[in-house]
């Protein structure tokens, strides 16, 4: 029920018939040297997404067919090809320095200017991990909510719940510790209407920018059926 919703409102048809994703329907609209250029987001079933996100590194049709995707708030956010970066960074950030910030990476969030840069954007040794880091499924409402509330079932079980397909970076350093934070605000006992106003505040929050403005429907479509207090 919530898939054929998001798919019949938010998304238009699959571009790759190997592939369960999306595109959505709105654009999302970039400057690339100069000249406009429009862009969607990657909407899918979690598993679906992930098999994407590895073909997108080696199989030269699947980046064809996507061609036309926003994979996060910047033009340059795009999948990365070759090896999988190995090891980490937190021992390399110990003797790190960070860089000047610089505006014209900002800049590059056409729509909604925030002064708030990345880690990559101050820190070479972030700038390099996660330039080769496959994409990510982001579940566009947090998984772990959704289960202590008892939700992920049905069209919200986590191997199949909507997702967007995403840059690394801004899955791990935005998107998940913005909400995780929020878990213990849900109390036993809460009900179905009051976990709803809950989620809503989250994500209207988190999804506030243009850019973002499907992610943000479908999300409302989610909380929509946790107020129904559905899936059971």
């Amino acid at each position: 029920m919530i898939w054929s919703t998001i798919k019949g409102v938010v998304c238009t048809a699959a571009p790759d018939a190997r592939y369960e994703a999306y595109l959505t329907k709105n654009t999302v609209a970039f400057v690339v040297n100069g000249k406009p250029e429009n862009r969607h987001w990657v909407i899918g079933p979690y598993e679906g997404l992930k098999k994407l996100a590895r073909d997108l590194r080696v199989d030269a049709s699947a980046r064809a067919s996507f061609s036309q995707a926003c994979f996060g708030r910047r033009h340059t956010d795009l999948p990365p090809t070759g090896p999988q970066p190995s090891g980490g960074f937190r021992r390399a950030m110990e003797s790190a320095v960070p860089h000047p910030i610089n505006p014209a990476l900002i800049n590059q969030r056409q729509l909604d200017p925030n002064p708030a840069p990345r880690r990559s954007d101050l820190y070479d040794v972030f700038a390099d991990f996660y330039s080769s880091k496959t994409l990510e499924a982001h579940h566009i409402v947090e998984k772990s909510i959704l289960g202590d509330l008892g939700r992920n079932k049905g069209d919200l079980r986590n191997d199949i719940a909507p997702c967007v397909l995403v840059v690394a970076e801004l899955h791990q350093q935005i998107y998940t510790p913005e909400v995780s934070k929020f878990r213990a605000s849900f109390s036993p006992g809460m009900s179905s209407q009051a976990q709803a106003a809950l989620l809503t505040t989250i994500y209207t929050d988190l999804y506030a920018s243009t850019q973002m403005a499907d992610l943000l429907a479908i999300a409302n479509i989610i909380i929509g059926q946790v107020r129904l207090g559905r899936p059971t």
